[in-house]
């Protein structure tokens, strides 16, 4: 059937306060960049909502599936507009016949109309029960038909599809993403991206050179990931000074040095790019490298904020997001990054005190700076 417009709503931003425009104002110009290229007529604001209008060369399903991945939205339906009377509304509610039995939803939030949502819903009630409304009304259906009444218009939809809900992307800042080639850093990023954060991606590699990760695997992973930001830049960060430079530890500690060198990195990175926190994909004793102990020795004198979105997330929570995401099959694809290092009992209980020693000793300081210059930029649109 053709459709009218997409209503799209907002959840958590309508409950902000004085600054609820700039939220506003941001999701608004993250709809417009995920729509970029597809066809519409106009993107509106109507007090509590945004209406994508439509014609009938509108790709419902692609705008759809964009509209599916912007933070900020809670949810989304395409509709049917009628004139607010009682007539048209029950007319225009006929077009949704051939989808089988519903039930009805309705609300009259414009208070002026002559009739309210009870007798809009009686009036619907006796028309199909008469065969003359050509919808059948069941209130125990699977479909529901929403009608809202507003002042100018009635806005008819079927179900609602489900947005991600949470802050438009770039209203709470930057942050510095740690993203590896795994299952749980790439949750991690989406999670930070619900919260209002713009990700920077920094990716750690054991190629001799960064041309041969942008062959891999991790471009496209982030391509995903970009979907939800409407582009991302990326970092990739060589390894190998690194991996020469703590031949002289201990070997258990060394993933706990990896992880103080790859905040500092992260830290100087933060720097550049105007951010304020990092963002990890660690949840609390999934490995050894993940204990609070070792958490709070790696991160040691780190200044920007360290998020961990996935703390309480255990395994099977993650790989099930991933899912949904669309990360895990490139995930799941063998790679070998720095942080799949396997290390024979590695140390579960660690203190800043002694990392730091190590990490002195190991002459890492210098090696960041030398990380960061080697490093190649790239812009996943």
């Amino acid at each position: 059937m053709d459709y009218d417009a997409i209503e799209v709503h907002f959840g958590e931003i309508w409950l902000k306060g004085g600054n609820r425009s700039m939220f506003v104002s941001a999701l608004h110009r993250n709809i417009l960049s995920a729509m970029r290229g597809m066809r519409y007529v106009s993107l509106a604001r109507e007090r509590d909502r945004f209406m994508v209008y439509t014609d009938r060369d509108s790709d419902y399903a692609k705008i759809s599936g964009a509209l599916a991945r912007v933070p900020g939205i809670s949810w989304f339906a395409p509709i049917v507009t009628a004139k607010p009377t009682l007539q048209d509304i029950m007319k225009k509610a006929g077009l949704f016949a051939k989808r089988g039995p519903v039930r009805v939803v309705a609300k009259r939030a414009f208070k002026g109309h002559k009739f309210d949502s009870y007798e809009l819903v009686s009036r619907m009630i006796k028309a199909s029960q008469s065969g003359k409304l050509g919808l059948t009304l069941d209130k125990d259906a699977g479909n529901v038909l929403y009608i809202n009444v507003v002042k100018e218009k009635a806005m008819l939809h079927l179900n609602k599809s489900r947005g991600v809900g949470g802050l438009p992307v770039g209203t709470s800042g930057k942050a510095v993403v740690l993203l590896s080639g795994g299952i749980d850093s790439p949750v991690a990023a989406f999670y930070a991206m619900k919260r209002g954060l713009l990700p920077v991606y920094v990716h750690f590699h054991t190629f001799p050179e960064n041309d041969e990760a942008l062959k891999s695997k991790i471009p496209k992973l982030v391509g995903v990931l970009s979907g939800y930001s409407n582009g991302a830049k990326v970092y990739y960060m060589p390894a190998h000074q690194f991996q020469a430079a703590v031949m002289k530890i201990p070997t258990k500690y060394e993933l706990v040095v990896y992880k103080r060198f790859m905040y500092k990195v992260a830290e100087r990175i933060a720097k550049l790019e105007g951010a304020d926190a990092i963002v990890t994909g660690e949840s609390i004793g999934q490995v050894a490298s993940q204990t609070i102990d070792n958490m709070l020795a790696s991160q040691g004198t780190v200044k920007p904020l360290i998020l961990r979105p996935l703390s309480g997330f255990d395994k099977e929570e993650i790989i099930a997001k991933a899912r949904e995401l669309g990360t895990y099959d490139l995930s799941i694809q063998e790679y070998r990054d720095v942080c799949s290092i396997k290390i024979k009992r590695p140390a579960t209980r660690t203190n800043a005190a002694l990392i730091s020693r190590l990490y002195a000793a190991c002459k890492l300081a210098p090696i960041v700076s030398k990380a960061v210059k080697a490093s190649k930029q790239q812009i996943v649109s």
